[in-house]
């Protein structure tokens, strides 16, 4: 990967790592990048997941905007309960869950 003299917003380095997170079961990364990424995506979820959370509180319950927001919320949960498994597959099954659901998060904040 070429790297660039430009220096990347927290965004944009958050877009890039979610892409490449949900590209992990095409071709496989190695079991290091899925770890690397793993570990850079955990921190980011937990703080979107945070935000999100604040969002939820002046949310009406029961709408659809409260639905979608607890529902990115039970998604990122659930990502992070997981881990990378045994094997290079289901680690890179598990990274691209990390990176749907900072992908659903992301898109939660976003919406402001």
């Amino acid at each position: 990967m070429a790297h660039s003299t430009e220096q990347r917003t927290p965004a944009q380095h958050l877009n890039q790592l979610i892409a490449e997170a949900k590209d992990a079961t095409g071709i496989l990364p190695t079991i290091d990048r899925c770890r690397q990424l793993c570990d850079e995506l955990r921190p980011r979820i937990t703080d979107l997941a945070d935000q999100v959370r604040r969002r939820l509180d002046y949310t009406a319950t029961g709408t659809d905007e409260w639905t979608r927001l607890e529902s990115a919320l039970l998604q990122a949960q659930g990502a992070l309960l997981g881990g990378l498994g045994r094997g290079l597959r289901s680690a890179g099954v598990h990274v691209k869950t990390l990176g749907e659901a900072a992908q659903a998060l992301a898109d939660c904040i976003r919406d402001d």
